[in-house]
């Protein structure tokens, strides 16, 4: 049987030196983006205690139970196919890093596919997001994954203007703002759709001039 997991590494021509806040620099290698397992509990709790990351996320893991309950979540969502989760890492010379942030579709049935990822405070100013979107806005629009054909969306917070950049780069054009809606929708958000059957090539080139 054909496992359910993905594993995607940026290609060389994804890295490069890469321009950070203050106008400075800072080298780059591939990504690798994997599935969750336990390994990551630690790093998902200390990532969670991040005040930024906490202010702009709906689901927050304190313990190592809450933890490994989400991993639980995400591996369900990838052998039912309508959740693809990735942790974010550095492909190194000496192995993956920890992870550095979390990147995942979601969709079910001919709805749009929706896009959610986060960032860990060391990674942020690095074009990591962006790379990241871009290596799994490829993937979606490849023709034998589970999302090929499909529309693909993405949400998030008024005021989150990081995640906004990021959407907008990668060519997912601003198209609407959702009124907040509570408790399904605690506060407004900002609706981005990708820009059509080009967006994998249009994303690929905004990351590498990012």
């Amino acid at each position: 049987m054909r496992s359910p997991y993905v594993t995607l590494r940026e290609s060389p021509e994804g890295t490069g030196r890469r321009a950070g806040d203050g106008g400075r620099t800072h080298p780059t290698v591939s990504l690798l983006l994997r599935p969750w397992a336990y390994e990551d509990v630690g790093t998902l709790v200390r990532h969670h205690r991040d005040p930024q990351l906490r202010a702009w996320l709906a689901t927050h893991l304190d313990t190592a139970e809450q933890a490994r309950t989400w991993v639980d979540a995400q591996n369900e969502g990838w052998a039912a196919g309508h959740r693809a989760a990735f942790a974010v890492t550095e492909d190194t010379a000496t192995g993956p890093s920890p992870a550095l942030g979390h990147i995942s579709l979601t969709g079910a049935g001919a709805a749009p596919v929706r896009v959610g990822y986060w960032t860990a405070p060391e990674a942020r100013g690095r074009g990591v997001a962006t790379r990241a979107l871009t290596l799994v806005t490829r993937w979606a629009a490849h023709g034998d994954g589970p999302f090929a054909g499909r529309a693909l969306e993405l949400v998030h917070a008024v005021g989150n203007e990081g995640s906004c950049r990021t959407a907008l780069t990668c060519g997912y054009a601003l198209t609407d703002t959702l009124r907040a809606a509570p408790p399904v929708r605690p506060r407004a958000q900002h609706l981005h759709t990708a820009a059509g059957p080009r967006l994998a090539r249009a994303a690929q080139r905004a990351a590498q001039e990012a």
